[in-house]
């Protein structure tokens, strides 16, 4: 069954949810500093076309660009002004365009057309992965890195959250905070097929303070042994990075 899904509901929160996203462009997440020593090896001095599937307001093939001048990057979000936003911030780079489309539209137009596909903290805020991650194979043909919560045994927990002082959150709950089983989701994965999965733990280590009590939002608790755990309102976030070879 498809499981098609809105994130953002209209523009219902709009401006709250394109100052979110400007900060990861003012100072670039520990995450995507994460991504970029992970992808860099693969995509320097070569000539690849690179989705970004759910890119958001396009901050991740805004970095990339510079490391891989040569390539060419399609990002693509369900979400108009995010797309609006994306293309204001990459003006300047010729090698980036971007689109209004929804992932399980991109197919029956681009069947294994990129040779990298990125989707980075998106299926833990989906209903479910397997659906996109099908989609997601369809369209590359080299790798695919993504990133989520994932959790080392056998359990899937589904987490909806209701945040009551955003316009979304007044009619119920208005996002997922999914974390998936890792063993679940790689026996699924290698039975589409794929060649091999790599999951590389991400370990934060920088702190990051509390957000007011009332939003959702990542901040770090440190550990005695000198990790910190990332955590959002009640979530543990139990981040990997998975790359996919097709």
């Amino acid at each position: 069954m498809e499981r098609r899904y809105t994130y953002f509901d209209g523009k219902k929160d709009k401006d709250f949810n394109i100052n979110e996203m400007r900060k990861y462009v003012e100072k670039k997440q520990e995450i995507d500093k994460f991504l970029e020593k992970l992808i860099t090896p693969i995509i320097k001095d070569k000539d690849f076309k690179i989705l970004d599937a759910c890119c958001g307001i396009g901050h991740i093939p805004y970095f990339l660009s510079d490391i891989s001048p040569r390539s060419t990057f399609l990002g693509v979000d369900q979400t108009p002004y995010l797309i609006e936003e994306a293309r204001k911030l990459c003006l300047d780079k010729k090698n980036i365009s971007f689109e209004v489309a929804d992932i399980y539209d991109l197919p029956a137009r681009y069947q294994k057309t990129f040779d990298i596909s990125l989707n980075l903290k998106t299926i833990s805020w989906l209903p479910y992965y397997d659906q996109f991650l099908k989609a997601m194979i369809s369209v590359t043909k080299k790798h695919i890195f993504l990133s989520s919560m994932f959790y080392d045994g056998d359990i899937d927990f589904e987490i909806k959250v209701r945040e009551f002082k955003k316009e979304a959150g007044k009619a119920g709950y208005n996002s997922y905070y999914n974390v998936y089983s890792y063993p679940h989701f790689q026996e699924f994965v290698y039975g589409l097929g794929v060649k091999n999965i790599e999951a590389y733990d991400f370990e934060i280590d920088i702190d990051i303070p509390k957000p007011p009590r009332d939003m959702m939002g990542t901040y770090t608790v440190k550990l005695e042994n000198g990790k910190r755990l990332q955590i959002s309102g009640a979530v543990v976030m139990s981040w990997k990075i998975i790359r996919i070879d097709l």
